[in-house]
């Protein structure tokens, strides 16, 4: 009886961590670097990312205004912004490893280990559909209605 009571508990206080994490650890926006072509290609570096797909979705669809107005990103009206954790921050290119390096940052540690969190992308206004990718799952939300659907990618 005390072992169960035990495990209950602990299953407890899980599901409580983790439905306060967002306010327990806010994302913190790193970095931004806007695109400088024409195909609105941005990033943002971010530190303590929502876990769940859905959170990660919601974190962007709620502070997409502040985005816009704080950064301007997106910057054109076709866009795709990625979302990228800061890991070990910004780091030197090496041809051993794996990273994405910054091109508009002139110092010399303008790169960040590839770990994309986030991917969103509006190619097509005249579709009205904005897609999300994260990590292996594609979402489509239509922006009329809001309405989210769960593709295969």
């Amino acid at each position: 009886m005390k072992k169960s009571w035990f495990v209950y508990m602990m299953i407890a206080l899980a599901m409580i961590v983790f439905s306060f994490w967002d306010h327990i650890y806010p994302v913190k926006i790193i970095d931004v670097h806007r695109s400088t072509d024409s195909f609105g290609y941005d990033n943002i570096i971010v530190d303590h990312f929502p876990l769940t797909d859905r959170g990660r979705i919601n974190w962007w669809l709620s502070h997409r205004d502040m985005l816009k107005k704080k950064y301007n990103i997106p910057s054109g009206q076709r866009f795709v912004l990625m979302v990228w954790d800061v890991g070990d921050g910004y780091l030197r290119d090496s041809p051993r490893e794996d990273y994405f390096c910054f091109p508009d940052m002139k110092a010399e540690k303008n790169c960040i280990e590839k770990n994309s969190l986030l991917e969103v992308a509006f190619r097509f206004p005249e579709d009205n559909r904005i897609s999300f990718i994260v990590g292996d799952n594609l979402y489509v939300m239509n922006n009329k209605d809001g309405s989210m659907t769960k593709e295969r990618y």
